[in-house]
Protein backbone atom coordinates (compact mmCIF):
# COMPACT_ATOMS: atom_id res chain seq x y z
CA UNK A 1 0.00 0.00 0.00
CA UNK A 2 0.82 3.41 -1.03
CA UNK A 3 1.56 5.89 1.85
CA UNK A 4 0.06 8.78 0.85
CA UNK A 5 1.12 12.10 3.05
CA UNK A 6 -1.12 13.54 5.45
CA UNK A 7 -3.82 16.53 4.27
CA UNK A 8 -2.51 19.60 5.34
CA UNK A 9 -5.29 21.96 6.56
CA UNK A 10 -5.07 25.40 7.41
CA UNK A 11 -6.68 27.88 9.58
CA UNK A 12 -8.44 30.73 8.63
CA UNK A 13 -5.48 32.62 10.06
CA UNK A 14 -3.02 30.96 7.91
CA UNK A 15 -5.40 31.41 4.72
CA UNK A 16 -6.01 35.25 5.07
CA UNK A 17 -1.74 35.43 5.60
CA UNK A 18 -1.63 33.25 2.31
CA UNK A 19 -3.79 34.82 -0.02
CA UNK A 20 -5.71 38.26 1.57
CA UNK A 21 -4.05 41.79 1.71
CA UNK A 22 -2.04 42.93 5.02
CA UNK A 23 -3.65 45.39 4.89
CA UNK A 24 -7.42 44.47 5.75
CA UNK A 25 -8.43 44.76 9.29
CA UNK A 26 -10.58 41.26 9.60
CA UNK A 27 -9.78 39.27 6.67
CA UNK A 28 -10.49 36.29 9.03
CA UNK A 29 -14.07 37.47 9.59
CA UNK A 30 -14.27 37.84 5.17
CA UNK A 31 -13.20 34.45 4.77
CA UNK A 32 -15.83 32.95 7.68
CA UNK A 33 -18.66 35.38 6.52
CA UNK A 34 -18.02 33.38 2.74
CA UNK A 35 -17.42 30.46 4.31
CA UNK A 36 -21.25 30.44 6.12
CA UNK A 37 -22.63 31.30 2.98
CA UNK A 38 -21.00 28.52 0.80
CA UNK A 39 -19.23 30.73 -1.23
CA UNK A 40 -15.63 29.20 -0.74
CA UNK A 41 -14.85 25.79 0.49
CA UNK A 42 -14.01 24.69 3.73
CA UNK A 43 -15.15 22.65 6.18
CA UNK A 44 -16.25 23.09 10.34
CA UNK A 45 -14.61 21.35 13.55
CA UNK A 46 -16.49 21.96 16.28
CA UNK A 47 -16.47 26.30 16.51
CA UNK A 48 -13.28 26.04 14.17
CA UNK A 49 -12.89 26.69 10.60
CA UNK A 50 -10.23 24.79 8.34
CA UNK A 51 -9.38 24.78 4.45
CA UNK A 52 -7.50 22.89 2.53
CA UNK A 53 -4.95 23.31 -0.33
CA UNK A 54 -7.69 22.81 -2.74
CA UNK A 55 -10.28 25.08 -1.03
CA UNK A 56 -7.65 27.72 -0.76
CA UNK A 57 -6.69 27.05 -4.67
CA UNK A 58 -10.55 27.72 -5.75
CA UNK A 59 -10.77 30.80 -3.00
CA UNK A 60 -7.65 32.30 -6.16
CA UNK A 61 -9.64 30.77 -8.78
CA UNK A 62 -13.11 32.49 -8.04
CA UNK A 63 -11.62 36.26 -7.00
CA UNK A 64 -9.06 36.00 -10.28
CA UNK A 65 -9.38 38.49 -12.92
CA UNK A 66 -10.09 37.35 -16.16
CA UNK A 67 -9.64 39.44 -19.37
CA UNK A 68 -12.53 39.32 -21.55
CA UNK A 69 -11.87 41.01 -25.08
CA UNK A 70 -14.15 43.57 -26.00
CA UNK A 71 -14.46 43.28 -30.00
CA UNK A 72 -14.66 47.36 -31.18
CA UNK A 73 -17.23 48.05 -33.51
CA UNK A 74 -16.65 48.85 -37.00
CA UNK A 75 -16.16 52.50 -37.70
CA UNK A 76 -18.28 53.17 -40.05
CA UNK A 77 -21.18 52.21 -37.99
CA UNK A 78 -20.95 56.18 -36.65
CA UNK A 79 -21.09 56.98 -40.32
CA UNK A 80 -24.76 58.38 -41.73
CA UNK A 81 -26.36 55.97 -44.95
CA UNK A 82 -24.91 59.03 -47.36
CA UNK A 83 -21.46 59.24 -45.50
CA UNK A 84 -20.98 55.14 -46.03
CA UNK A 85 -21.80 55.62 -49.45
CA UNK A 86 -19.73 58.22 -50.25
CA UNK A 87 -16.45 56.27 -48.83
CA UNK A 88 -17.80 53.24 -50.51
CA UNK A 89 -17.70 55.01 -54.01
CA UNK A 90 -13.84 56.60 -53.16
CA UNK A 91 -12.91 53.08 -51.97
CA UNK A 92 -13.43 51.60 -55.10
Amino acid sequence: MIDEPPLRTYSLAEVAAMVLPPEWKDSERWLQRRLRRGLIGGYKVGHTWRMTQDDVDDLITKHRNTAVRVERPSRQLSFTPTSRRRLNRRAS
